[in-house]
């Protein structure tokens, strides 16, 4: 086996045609960037249809995890968490909407010292979402800041980084869809002794923003609640 420094946990749920082929270069980007061995965890999160890729398919650079049903975002990471076992351990969405850059400053800043490492978007970053994303994302951020006392309003951007100790913290999460983001925070501001730090990142150009359901919104504002009670 090679030696790694870096795993990238992405969870996966009907991908678009061609995707594999898309992750794969990603992937050699990054390791290229970087300068380390990568190793991708993907988590197939009981999608409707083949991925068309099986187990072990790529031996060392990438490990695919089936769910038997589609249990969301935070479920399928913590169970490609549980393989993870790398010095450095990453995630993000399956087309790599960040920057490959933005990617390499997260792996950096863990390698300064930092258990956690957030990225945020900064203001600019509203201006190219949906009206509807954007006002949902505003109301976060005002309830994050002036209620929740978070260290960061940006909690769902999808790029975030953490060492072996912060993974023991995402572990304990329970929120099994989006805001599995918003408990990792909060659970890691709450433990003793972890240096979090939040890291500027950009979104690629021609990214697609992908819509929500009604239903996703209402299970979403369930989940919420339950963070106050962390």
């Amino acid at each position: 086996m090679l030696s790694r420094k870096i795993d990238l946990v992405l969870p996966v749920y009907n991908p678009n045609k061609g995707w594999l082929d898309q992750v794969q270069a990603n992937r050699q980007l990054l390791a290229a960037a970087c300068g380390e061995e990568i190793r991708l965890i993907i988590v197939d999160d009981g999608s409707e249809k083949n991925l068309g890729i099986e187990p072990n398919t790529f031996q060392e650079t990438v490990q695919l995890i089936k769910l038997p049903f589609n249990q969301g975002k935070g479920a399928a990471l913590r169970k490609g968490f549980e393989a993870a076992d790398a010095p450095i351990v990453l995630f993000t969405d399956i087309d790599f909407p960040y920057e490959i850059d933005s990617i390499v400053k997260v792996v950096r800043s863990i390698e300064n010292g930092a258990d956690v490492s957030l990225g945020y978007r900064e203001d600019d970053y509203y201006d190219r979402v949906p009206l509807f994303r954007k006002i949902m994302s505003e109301s976060f951020r005002f309830v994050l800041k002036t209620i929740l006392r978070f260290p960061i309003t940006d909690t769902q951007c999808g790029l975030k980084g953490m060492n072996q100790r912060g993974k023991d913290i995402f572990m304990q999460t329970k929120i099994d869809r989006f805001l599995v983001d918003m408990e990792f925070i909060k659970r890691a501001v709450k433990a003793k002794n972890l240096r979090i730090e939040p890291v500027v990142v950009q979104l690629r150009y021609d990214v697609v923003f992908s819509k929500m359901g009604i239903r996703v919104i209402i299970g979403e504002l369930m989940n919420f609640m339950r963070i106050f009670f962390v």
